[in-house]
């Protein structure tokens, strides 16, 4: 996303929540936040209700799986032979027990220092030593048991901690704790910054523990874990347990910045506030919170979609209401509840919409499938006036904001109808999968891609191998395991249904040669299947890359018609910007002039007309925009071609927590298709453009591609980017929050301040039954563009930074 340069935005209340790149500030209205960052106690006070209490709370329902000896676990028991390809110490180690670096887990050791070891041992990028670092991976496992730790346990860059889900590890604070949070993955340091800017904090995951605050008194302002934070970057499976206690001070999660994607599978029990976050935009899916003061305090957004959200014995459930320091202006641009349940609980949602009025859009609410039970008020407003009842009872589908639809645009607030999800909800609900954890497989059902002779050292050929490990292990019914580290191809490696593949922190196929050098011949790096597969497939933790000149590789070819249960979870695309690429600084600074050597890739991600049931979830599509191992995250100019291409004849589809940025082409593009469903799309328009622009990008259009004809589509005023989300002749699209944004015109922000970065952003072509919920746009003059004519322009939909429209139907 956006970077950490300075900018001077005249806004009347500033706040730093840049995107990806070196140092760019984008303003918030948040002084809320401001404190929050300064002391972390003191945003306690704020937005729980007055007359607040848990006293009627019940007993702790703790389910976590916790053993005194750690369960068979295949991911932990395997042979660990994980390297990090360019990482000048031969002898570095990427997976970490803590017991080996004396971590007891007796629920009597301060098991703190052995921790904070394990996790920082080997030269790592930590706090204040750099700004980002690919070579420096770790897994950090934590055996079933209990950790005490009386201060903080620091997160580094690139890592990913991990519990055995036989058995989580159980991180348990002692009563004497001292620190911002049990886990702090992005610390503030002595001169009041954080480590690491949050929107460039990418690539780490903490999965499958328990973090325990109940030894701490209730009247300490303490907090589980500390997570800003941006793409490729994952909470998952841990449950926190914070005092019940009448007064109760305990927070659970605390994310006051970054440019989020993805939390999924969240219990919290008690505390004051469960979730007290603020980000760009997330997606968030199944999460549940069990008697907390306030569920979730939202400091501010540009957009959040929250999907399963169960909200139970709160006396607050969402809390939108944040405003400015003056108190005229909201934080919050917009928040999706979908599929999600209040029970017992006082008040589901509190919003600001409909008394303060600035700016006119903000404050958006999209409620849909939301299931009440014994619920006081279900749509509060900031005067604590009744706006929506509560009860027992089933809000279908309701609104509030600035709404586009077939008879015209106007503020909606009430219910809406016209959506029918078909197939994509069975049983009431969107499709959702769990990430598999494979947790009853034992070694001898894993097959490891350095057992088979594939070095993963981003040198050797490892074509051969990687095939070798693909095809042996769908034949055996086996895990295909990756290895930490660089696998090098220079042909299409082939993954044939019955596959399940899983990577370890990350690991990388990356193509070079050749094969892929012919811009008019696109050639996959990785394919999913040929046209006349079916059968299932699952993928996860893993990236794929590009080194060098490749203006013919797509990265990844999606073909196979899949069973229930495939997926694509926390897989990405990287293509530049990192050690071992060739399109780092030296190869692709920023430049008047393309440079051919940096034509880096055809296609990211080309879903083909015969795949079906395609499930992704976490996946993030990105072209560097700068440098992740340079020492200040400089900005370079890389080149591809095409995000996300979709050509489903069938489908259906559901994308979950997808991001795609920096293609010079578009980003997203639906062609001929429909029966998808998305949850928080996010992009970037290149940094470079207009120079060149999309008109003149170095990736010739092709027709059999679909690719957009720019003299018929740029015919408004101003800079014809890259297209963010392209709809063509397609019908039944359901897009739950989209953050569209264009943040520069050739390297230079000053476009923000007149809104006219790029001309249009969205374009509709041919297309029906198209529903859009939470849109955002940054730096365009046109929302949305449907069949030659500017929809929505974004002087009339002004939010919190971004322009925001609460709904769009085609009709």
């Amino acid at each position: 996303m956006i970077p950490f340069i300075s900018l001077a935005l005249a806004l009347a209340s500033l706040f730093v929540v840049g995107a990806h790149s070196a140092h760019f500030d984008i303003p918030q209205v948040d002084e809320v936040v401001k404190e929050a960052i300064s002391e972390y106690s003191a945003y306690l006070h704020y937005h729980a209700p007055a007359n607040a209490s848990n006293s009627t709370f019940t007993t702790p329902r703790f389910t976590s799986l916790v053993a005194l000896t750690d369960p068979p676990y295949w991911f932990a028991d395997q042979p660990h032979q994980g390297k990090s390809a360019f990482n000048p110490d031969p002898n570095y180690v990427v997976w970490r027990n803590v017991k080996d670096y004396g971590a007891k887990g007796d629920g009597v050791t301060d098991d703190t220092a052995a921790i904070n070891a394990a996790i920082s041992a080997g030269g790592r990028c930590g706090p204040g030593t750099c700004a980002s670092s690919t070579t420096t991976p770790a897994v950090v496992y934590l055996p079933a048991g209990t950790y005490l730790v009386s201060q903080p346990i620091i997160d580094y860059y690139y890592t990913q901690i991990i519990g055995n889900p036989n058995g989580r590890a159980v991180i348990k604070a002692t009563a004497a704790f001292s620190g911002a949070a049990v886990i702090d993955a992005d610390p503030y340091q002595s001169n009041g910054n954080q480590a690491w800017g949050a929107t460039n904090v990418f690539y780490r995951e903490i999965k499958n523990i328990v973090v325990d605050l109940t030894s701490i008194p209730a009247s300490s302002a303490a907090t589980a874990i500390h997570w800003p934070t941006a793409q490729a970057t994952n909470l998952q499976n841990v449950q926190i347990n914070l005092s019940q206690a009448s007064g109760t001070q305990h927070v659970g999660l605390f994310c006051e910045n970054g440019s989020g994607g993805w939390i999924s599978d969240i219990v919290v029990y008690g505390g004051k506030i469960a979730f007290n976050i603020g980000s760009q935009q997330f997606t968030i899916r199944n999460v549940q919170i069990n008697n907390a003061v306030t569920a979730i305090n939202q400091l501010w957004d540009w957009g959040f979609t929250y999907k399963s959200l169960q909200i139970d014995n709160c006396s607050l459930g969402l809390d939108m209401s944040a405003l400015n320091q003056t108190g005229n202006g909201q934080n919050v641009g917009s928040i999706i509840l979908l599929d999600s349940s209040f029970t017992n609980t006082a008040i589901a949602v509190k919003t600001a919409h409909d008394t303060v009025p600035a700016p006119p859009s903000a404050g958006s609410l999209i409620l849909e499938n939301v299931a009440l039970s014994n619920v006081g008020i279900a749509v509060q407003g900031g005067n604590g006036a009744t706006i929506l009842a509560g009860g027992s009872q089933t809000i279908s589908a309701w609104a509030q904001g600035h709404a586009y639809l077939p008879d015209g645009n106007r503020n909606y607030e009430g219910f809406y109808g016209g959506n029918g999800r078909g197939n994509l909800a069975p049983g009431g609900k969107y499709l959702e999968q769990v990430k598999p954890a494979y947790a009853d497989y034992t070694t001898s059902q894993v097959l490891s891609a350095r057992s088979l002779g594939a070095k993963g050292d981003g040198v050797t050929d490892d074509t051969a191998a990687v095939q070798k490990l693909l095809t042996q292990a769908a034949s055996a019914g086996q895990i295909a395991f990756f290895d930490a580290g660089t696998y090098k191809v220079t042909g299409t490696v082939y993954m044939p249904p019955s596959s399940r593949v899983v990577g370890e922190s990350y690991s990388v196929i990356m193509s070079a040669g050749s094969t892929f050098s012919n811009v008019n011949n696109p050639v996959p790096v990785v394919q999913v299947g040929k046209s006349s597969d079916s059968g299932l497939i699952q993928w996860q933790e893993m990236i794929v890359s590009t080194q060098g000149s490749q203006p013919g590789a797509v990265l990844i070819e999606w073909n196979i018609a899949a069973s229930s249960g495939s997926g694509m979870w926390d897989v990405h695309t990287r293509v530049g910007g990192f050690a071992g690429s060739n399109l780092q600084v030296a190869q692709c600074p920023t430049s008047a002039a393309p440079n051919p050597n940096c034509y880096a890739a055809h296609t990211s991600m080309h879903v083909t007309q015969g795949a079906s049931n395609i499930y992704l979830e976490n996946v993030w599509l990105w072209t560097a925009d700068h440098d992740i191992d340079s020492a200040d995250n400089t900005q370079i100019s890389v080149y591809t071609g095409r995000g996300l291409l979709y050509e489903s004849t069938s489908g259906p589809a559901w994308l979950y927590g997808t991001a795609v940025e920096h293609h010079s082409l578009y980003q997203y593009q639906f062609a001929n298709t429909g029966n998808v469903v998305m949850g928080f799309i996010q992009t970037e328009t290149p940094y470079y453009q207009p120079n060149p622009d999309a008109r003149n990008s170095p990736y010739p259009r092709m027709a059999s591609w679909n690719d957009p004809d720019y003299s018929t589509i740029c015919t408004l005023g101003g800079s014809c980017d890259a297209l963010a989300l392209r709809i063509l002749n397609s019908r039944g699209l359901y897009v739950y929050g989209a953050g569209l944004y264009s943040f520069f015109n050739d390297y230079s922000t000053a476009c923000l301040a007149g809104t006219n970065c790029q001309s249009q952003i969205l374009d509709i072509e041919n297309s029906s039954g198209i529903y859009v919920y939470a849109l955002s746009t940054v730096g365009t003059t046109c929302m949305l563009y449907r069949d030659g004519k500017c929809i929505a322009e974004a002087a009339d939909n002004v939010s919190v930074f971004p322009d925001t429209i609460v709904m769009y139907q085609s009709g």
